[in-house]
């Protein structure tokens, strides 16, 4: 039984020097009531973190219902996140403020994924594809319940509806060991229900470097990547490279063509390529990670010109636009061809009856000549022959 009085606490969340890893706080508690005097003890030293305990998964029920309610009853904030690893029969529960570097990289990530997947869906002809991509909903921070196996919170989540998220993704500054075994369970325990899990992993307070890692579901799960840099400020060239994620990883798995699969271990052993669903680079995530902390801490970091993520919408509407003002200009560019055209062709019918009219005036002017001067021919003849009859005198 843990005693009354709540042990000092540290007065700032711990960090390994190495690693800028917020580690957590471990606590010997049995009741509800001892949880809270920790929790309210933590915060009013100013050390809010991430609390761990020893929990029996026979008395979990509720627990996180009344923790809150007995928070709100004193006033105090309701618990960030919560966790409980069935495993260990261990209870996490993040108790700090969530800051603003972390909730922008949450954000940034689920914003540039969701792009990614409406640009692809933009640009994919064959309707079975597309209607499995329109299927994908982002579940935002999504409390994943599964058969006493699971009880946790991914920070960003996508899948279908009704089933549990394909993908899960992790913003986190706890040490490495602690999410990457998150992740294990995330795909292990749902059954493979849970096709992927990608984990930011940021340095906090320093915010000067971040690593990506990939676990998805296989037979046994693989990492894909693996504490991979992708910024560091201390580095002139920065890390390259890009996160792959397939359909395969973001939907069921059942009913998706194998072209739009993740290859397998042996299907990459024996050289088997496929083109990803959706590519994510590390230039972006730096993007996203500089943004962040700029948000976090305006004075003391900047960000560059590309840092926003494009907005796919904004960026269908300039192609409308431009769309309408080539369609509006083709349109100009006809009609004054076809009014061009009737002008010509007005002018030469005008040009074909003057030269009809002025040929008809000649043609009659010509007649009337032939006749006058035939009738004067005539008339001379007839002159002549009455002369020559004496009937017409000389004079």
């Amino acid at each position: 039984m843990a005693s009354q009085s709540p042990p000092a606490l540290p007065a700032r969340p711990l960090a390994s020097p190495d690693s800028g890893h917020i580690e957590p706080v471990w606590l010997d508690v049995s009741t509800v009531e001892e949880i809270i005097e920790y929790i309210i003890s933590a915060r009013h030293r100013g050390s809010e973190s991430i609390l761990s305990f020893q929990w029996q998964a026979d008395r979990l029920d509720h627990l996180f219902e009344q923790l809150d309610t007995r928070l709100i009853a004193l006033d105090e904030r309701k618990i960030r996140r919560f966790e409980y690893d069935y495993e260990s029969s261990t209870v996490h529960i993040d108790i700090m403020g969530e800051s603003e570097f972390h909730y922008q990289v949450q954000a940034g990530l689920r914003d540039c994924i969701k792009n990614r997947l409406a640009e692809r869906i933009a640009t994919t002809d064959d309707p079975t594809i597309r209607r499995l991509m329109q299927s994908i909903a982002e579940r935002g921070t999504f409390n994943i319940l599964y058969e006493r196996k699971i009880h946790k919170q991914a920070d960003v989540s996508l899948g279908q509806a009704g089933a549990l998220p394909s993908l899960v993704c992790e913003v986190s500054s706890e040490p490495r060991k602690h999410v990457e075994r998150k992740a294990r369970q995330y795909i292990n325990c749902s059954d493979g229900k849970i096709r992927a899990a990608l984990i930011l992993d940021l340095q906090y307070p320093h915010m000067k470097k971040a690593w990506v890692s990939l676990l998805v579901a296989g037979s046994p799960s693989d990492w894909v990547q693996h504490s991979e840099l992708y910024h560091d400020d201390d580095l002139v060239q920065q890390p390259v490279g890009q996160v792959d994620l397939y359909l395969s990883d973001l939907v069921s798995l059942a009913g998706v063509p194998t072209a739009f699969c993740r290859p397998s271990t042996v299907e990459l052993a024996a050289g088997v390529t496929r083109n990803p669903t959706i590519t994510i680079t590390f230039e972006r995530l730096r993007a996203i990670f500089r943004r962040a902390r700029h948000l976090h801490s305006p004075t003391k970091f900047t960000t560059e010109a590309t840092d926003q993520e494009p907005n796919p919408y904004e960026e269908a509407e300039r192609r409308v636009a431009e769309t309408r003002y080539e369609a509006r200009i083709e349109m100009e560019r006809r009609v004054a061809e076809e009014r061009s055209e009737a002008e010509r062709r007005v002018a030469e019918e005008r040009s074909e009856a003057e030269r009809r009219v002025a040929e008809a005036r000649s043609e009659a002017r010509i007649e009337m000549e032939r006749r006058v001067a035939e009738a004067r021919s005539e008339a001379r003849i007839e002159i002549e022959r009455l002369m020559a009859e004496g009937l017409l005198g000389a004079n």
